[in-house]
Order: C-alpha cells, then structure tokens, then sequence
C-alpha cells in the first residue's frame, strides 16, 4: 500500500495485485489539533510499517506489442494449442497501467507538465557542453591502440544512433524526474514508479514527433526485397525488427529507481563488483569439446553480429568518446566522471589486476532508445543491428553503407585483390576501427564494424563476401539481361537465405539439440513451404538474448587458434591475445586455408564457467602486459539494461524459484553453487548470465535450461516473424519450389570449400570434427558435400526494384 496526503486526509492506497475493494478514507478532519497531529503520525506509521512488511507489488511486462511463448518444461500445451500464442504484452501492460492508475489515485499529470519538464531536461542537457569540454581539454577520453580503444571499436555507435540516442536520453531523464516529483514522493518504490512513468504518452510533448517518427507506420514499403534497415517486414508494424529500434524484453526491467540506475541486492547498497564474481565463480582450464568445432563458436558470433549490436553512448554535444577510469586505471576525480559512466571496481587483491595497480575498468553505458509505444518509461536499450537474419554484417543496415560497399557493376560487393585473392576492401579510416599504428596497415570494411575483431572472425566475412559474389558472377552468366541491382539483389537474397538455412539445420540443433529444437517446431522442412510466418509475431531481439545468452559463446573460445594444414595437422598458431583488430595475418600466405582448415578441425572449449586468460585478462591487449576481461563487461552490461537476476528468468522458463543457493542444484553441481554462494549473498543477486553459464548442459544441447529456454524463443520468433525467411510462400519474391530444393543443400562446409583460396577436402558437417560418420571428403565431390545450383535462377525475369 501507499500513503497520500490532501490537506489533512490521508488516502490509504492498497497496492497488492489482486485488490478489488474500494479504497478506505480515514479522515481526521474531526479531531482536535493536538489529537490530531498524534493520530496523524500514528496513522502514518502504521500505514508505513504495513505496506513494508507486506510489500508493493506491480506486475508490469514489456512495453513492445509481440506474443511470446512460455518456453517451460510443460510447453506441450503451447505447441498444440489451436490458440498458439499468449495474451499480447502490450495488451497486458495497458491493462496493468490503466488499473495500477486507478487504483493508486496518484495526481494527474498532464500534457503541459510533461512538455515542462522535457523542456527542462533539454535545458539542463545542455548546460553539460561545460562539463563535456571541461573532460575533451583534460584528455579524459578513450586513447587509440589501448584496451579501450579496443572496447570502443566493439560497440561504436553511427551517427544515427547518435541522434536517436540524444532523444532517448532526454526521455529516460524527463521519466527519473517524472518520478522523482509524482510518485516517490509517495511511498512508490522504483518499480513502481516506473510502471506510473509508463503510463505517460510523450506525444504532446517536443519528444513526440521524433518518437512517432522513428517508429512511423507510413514507410514507403513497395520494394520488392528486403529492406537493408530491416523496415516494411510487416504490413502492419513496419518498423518491427529495424535498425536503431529497441530491443525487446521478456521480464520487465529491474533498476534501482525504477528508470535507469543498476538494480540493488536483496540486501545492502550494491551487488558485489562485476570483476570480483568473474574472479570468484571463472577458472582458466582447457576443456575441450569432445565433437563440436571451432566453426559453432564462430558461426555463434557471426549471427549474434548479424542480430545484435549495442552500441555505447558518446559525448552528447562533441561526439566524443567516454572514458571512465584514469589511463593508469584508478578512478577519476568526480568532476571528471560522465553521467554515462559506470566503471568496474576492480579489488586490491585482485589476483592479476593488482600486479599492475588497475584499480578501475572501463564501462560506458549503452545507447539508449526510445520505447516503440512513445511513452515515457524505464531506460531502454537500442539495436543497432536489424533485429533479422538478413546478413546486416555483410551488407550493412543503412543505404549509405550498403552503397559504400557495391562496386555498382554485375551485382558485385567491393574488394581488394592481393596475391591474386579477393579481401575484404580497406577500412576508410584504420586507426579509428583498428587496432594498428598506421594508415597502410591492414584493416577491413564490411556490413559490421566489428568485422576485424580477430582472426577467424575476419575469415568468416571474407568468405561470405567472396560468397556473394561467386554468386552475383553465376547470375550475370545465366541471366545476361539483369542489371546490377537485380544481381546484386538477387545474389543477397540467395546468400541470405544460406545463412537462414545453415543457421537452423546445422548451428540450432547443436546448439540446443535436436530435440528440443524439434520439440518448438524449429526443424525445417525439406520440401515444399513453410506456413511459419505470422504477421503479429513480433521479431525483435530481446534484451535477454542479446546481452546474456548468447554470450555462452565467449566461454567455447580458444586463446591458441590452431593453423591446420591439408592433412589437418597444426605445427604453427596464433595468440588471440596478439591479435585483436590487427587483422593482416589472414594475408599471410597459407594463413587464410589454414584458419579455415582450424574452424572445420579443432575442438572448441566447453560451454561453462571456464575461460581463456586471452579473454578474461587480456580483451584488447595492444603493446601493454595487460587488458580487458570480457566477462566482468558482459555481466556490467547485463546490470546497466536492467536485466533482472537469473532467479526469476529460470522461473520464467518453468523452474522453481530457488529460495536458498541450494535450490539451483537442480541444474547445478554442488562445487558451483558453493561459487556462487562465496560471491553473492543471496539467490535473487546472481546476474542472468553468470547463472545461465553456471548450468550444466541437458541431453545433446550446448546450452543449460535457462539459456535453451531464452535462445529457442528468440530463433522462434526470429523465424515466425520474418516475412522474408527463404521457405515462406506467396509473398512478392518468394522462392520457387525448384529454387528451394537448392537452398536446402546449403551447408558452412560447402562455402569453405567453394571460397577459401585452395581447400582440397572437407568434413559434411563443418561444426562436427571429423570422424568415421562425418568423414573427410574431397570438395570436388558434390554428392558428399551438395553444392547449390543456380540453373533454377535462369531466365527468371526479375525486375529491380
């Protein structure tokens, strides 16, 4: 319950869930001054003392209009359901808005005090060009060829997002001092003042024509492909999946104050330091893989670049980067700390950390982004990516880029030739997007500025480029007619749809095993159509997936990357560690085969609480004894979105709640909960990534049974609402049967063969080392490793768009 105060009435505002009885008034109009004054603090302590021990409750969900399916152990009822999807979210959150409002009587807030108060906010932002300039003249920023730098490089931010962010930022700071002034005030905790920001409409406000801009309805949508933003896949959401949009949530967001600051433990002020649970719960131990290769850790990266990219905030006035921590890594002076800030404590004792006195490490906060209904509202987190498996990571997500990348002839992406072999062409500017100490030193431009973050990451784009025009030259020899848009369309369209299949034959059902991935109906068909798609499914990412689970990945990488040679043995190797954004060791000759031959060949880690020291000390080492640890990074990143603890997402996905440490021994062994146990004082503090990673792996899946349960309704939804996956009939440029028939025999193995520089043999299943049952075979050899054809392609009159 909550107290609020008119003149001397008091109004006792019963806030539990499931209340249906008039409000009480207990008024004290009648009672003399004294008697009054006493009653009146009495009242008011028993009222407060009540609504402690029995505790507000709001249940909110998320603000973005999708059908999400309870993915639980007794999901049965969901696949065979005729109704097939639950209630929307967005339904929900309005009816949770509208009778939390009327039940708790809290004063109306109307158009013109909310345009107040945004034109306040933009004032006060303002006034931060002093500060901003104060930190540019003291050199407070990222420096080049450092860890950060590296750091910066992996979530840089474009222009646009730049723009779209300076919105969000302004709204999320109208909400906390909506929030401040109308609900605290009364008792409200954080969340649920942020379900009472929630309720607001920002389109009176100067932030309402920019909102409805960017989530506009009235998009041009009569192309006959794919939109390169990710726009116009649905008739009726056309901006469901696009680029700059906000990703989605499962559980409602849990911060501090209800708006954007870091959620708190059970008990005390804050969670233990991210650093100290990566050092409490992480072990550096080689744990091979028994079967699965190097090739699912590097596909798991290449579609998380293609679904997910969050990009970190700059310098609101300058554009400049944030840096957070003194460049001899202990804290900076208060006057010298941006509101974007919230650098990782790193301990005294820190076992490797304190050899060179780093006492703080970098974190800016994520870009933030507008809510697609324009409300005002909890702190939401932007895409940059498009929200498909479009292949965004080799083509771009804006026209300026994609255009950047084409050669405007016979359909063919831009390259550089050297040794006679195709790369990828030159970044425009090196020393901002590489790692390297010169303008000549090798540095790729793709899709995706993270392309050069390391070796077989490089491969993996260079491969695909090569790919697409491979295709593009085929095309232009069957169909001499088509101009170079139609080619260049025409061969996205094909590549795209290889990666779709590979992704959901291949890669899913390693991932989260057959089963399972049989059991959501996520195994393809092999002939024919699929009936998938539905207009109301919305696709987004969520915020769950992007920023925890499909970060199981990082723990499956190996600091030795092993050069394989054609008989599959390695004598040679690289260092990750050595490597990060210097990508010109893929010009070495042999180098780029031999990385290839080390995807198809060496085992990858375990997925689990085992880590290479390359990555959990030294993420972006340049020329220094040390960098950056991309755990204590990913589990900040996971508290600055406001994801809520793992205890309540395995009870999203159907486990009990554990109401002690011992309750995760269900999924857990008893060494890893004592972990846990040593670094968190309670079961609802561990962080949704540190506790995914921390279950064991059911039946043949990669994965434990909270990351299965969020990755499975991802790649539901990412397939059920997309218009454009390759099976799906009767749209404007569907595939034909015949055309699908040669989707179907796209496999990773096949397009090392057909674009690495000279690979003799290759295994079927390039995610599977090689054995009796996936043996090698030559690629030359289209029975053992089908190769796609193009002849269902000729002649089909296509016209660009």
């Amino acid at each position: 319950m909550a107290i609020l105060r008119q003149n001397s009435t008091y109004w006792v505002l019963p806030m539990k869930k499931d209340f249906k009885v008039p409000l009480h008034l207990l008024s004290l109009n009648n009672i003399p001054g004294g008697v009054k004054m006493a009653c009146g603090s009495v009242v008011l302590a028993v009222l407060l003392w009540t609504s402690l021990q029995s505790g507000i409750q709001f249940t909110m969900t998320s603000p973005i209009d999708i059908q999400v399916p309870i993915l639980s152990r007794n999901y049965d009822a969901y696949i065979n359901s005729s109704a097939g999807w639950p209630v929307l979210y967005q339904q929900q959150l309005k009816h949770s808005i509208q009778k939390r409002a009327k039940i708790s009587g809290l004063p109306h807030v109307d158009d013109d005090a909310l345009n107040t108060y945004v034109k306040f906010i933009e004032s006060n932002l303002g006034r931060e060009t002093r500060m901003e300039t104060s930190l540019i003249r003291s050199n407070t920023k990222v420096q080049q060829k450092t860890p950060q730098h590296g750091q910066l490089i992996a979530s840089s931010p474009s222009a646009e997002a730049l723009r779209h962010g300076k919105d969000a930022l302004i709204a999320t700071k109208a909400s906390l001092y909506i929030s401040h002034k109308h609900c605290q005030w009364y008792g409200l905790d954080g969340d649920e003042c942020g379900a009472f920001v929630m309720s607001m409409k920002m389109n009176r406000t100067s932030l309402g024509d920019r909102c409805a801009a960017q989530y506009s309805k009235n998009a041009d949508c009569s192309g006959r492909y794919r939109a390169i933003d990710g726009s116009c896949n649905h008739v009726n959401d056309k901006t469901w999946g696009m680029v700059h949009t906000s990703y989605l949530r499962l559980l409602a967001p849990q911060y501090a104050d209800g708006i954007q600051e870091p959620r708190k433990p059970v008990k005390g002020k804050s969670l233990p330091s991210a650093r100290l649970v990566s050092t409490g719960v992480i072990r550096d131990r080689d744990s091979a893989d028994n079967s699965r290769t190097m090739s699912l850790v590097q596909w798991t990266e290449f579609i998380e670049h293609d679904l997910v990219f969050t990009p970190v905030m700059k310098m609101v006035h300058s554009g400049n980067s944030i840096m957070c921590c003194r460049q001899d890594g202990s804290f900076l002076a208060p006057r010298y700390i941006h509101p974007a800030c919230m650098p990782i404590t790193v301990l005294n004792n820190d076992p490797f950390y304190s050899k060179y006195r780093q006492r703080c490490m970098n974190y800016v906060r994520s870009l933030r982004a507008m809510r697609p209904d324009c409300h005002f509202g909890p702190a939401e987190q932007m895409n940059q990516a498009t929200h498909y498996l479009d292949g965004s990571m080799i083509y771009g997500t804006t026209d300026e880029r994609a255009w950047s990348l084409r050669t405007f002839s016979n359909g063919q992406l831009s390259t550089e030739t050297k040794n006679g072999q195709e790369y990828l062409p030159q970044a425009d500017k090196p020393l901002q997007q590489c790692q390297v100490s010169s303008n000549t030193s090798a540095c790729y431009k793709s899709g995706d500025i993270r392309v050069n973050l390391h070796p077989q990451l490089v491969i993996m784009h260079t491969l695909w480029l090569r790919e697409h025009n491979r295709i593009a030259a085929k095309l232009a020899l069957l169909n001499p007619h088509w101009d170079d848009e139609t080619l260049y369309q025409e061969a996205r369209r094909i590549v795209i749809a290889e990666i779709q299949h590979i992704t959901y034959n291949e890669w899913l059902p390693l991932v989260l095993g057959s089963k399972y991935a049989k059991k959501l109906g996520l195994q393809l068909k092999k002939t024919g159509f699929s009936s998938d798609f539905a207009e109301d499914v919305n696709p987004s990412i969520s915020n769950s997936f992007a920023t925890a689970a499909m970060r199981f990945r990082m723990s499956m990488m190996a600091g030795t990357i092993g050069l394989f040679d054609e008989d599959r043995n390695t004598n040679k190797s690289l260092q990750l560690k050595d490597n990060f954004n210097q990508p010109a060791t893929i010009e070495e000759p042999e180098h780029l085969d031999s990385l290839v031959r080390g995807l198809a060949t060496q085992r990858s880690q375990k997925r689990g609480l085992y880590y290479d020291s390359d990555l959990i000390q030294m993420l972006y080492k340049t020329s220094g004894q040390f960098g950056m640890d991309i755990l204590s990074l990913d589990i900040q990143r996971g508290r600055d979105h406001g994801l809520p603890g793992y205890n309540h997402y395995r009870k999203h996905c159907g486990l009990p709640a554990a109401k002690s440490f011992n309750g995760f021994l269900d999924v857990m062994s008893k060494s890893t909960v004592a972990k846990l146990k040593s670094v968190y004082a309670h079961p609802d503090d561990v962080d949704l990534l540190i506790g995914g990673m921390s279950e064991h792996a059911i039946d043949d899946s990669v994965l434990g049974f909270t990351f299965r349960c969020i990755i499975g309704e991802q790649m539901l939804r990412t397939k059920k609402g997309d218009r454009f996956f390759y099976d799906v009939p009767n749209q404007q440029n569907s595939f034909t049967e015949a055309q699908l028939g040669e989707i179907r025999k796209s496999t990773l193995a096949r397009v090392f063969c057909d674009t690495a520089d000279d690979i003799k043999m290759m295994q079927p299943n390039a995610f599977i080392v090689p054995s009796g049952s996936n043996g090698m075979v030559s690629c030359s050899n289209t029975n053992g490793i089908k190769q796609l054809s193009l002849s269902p392609w000729k002649q089909a009159l296509v016209k660009s768009s």
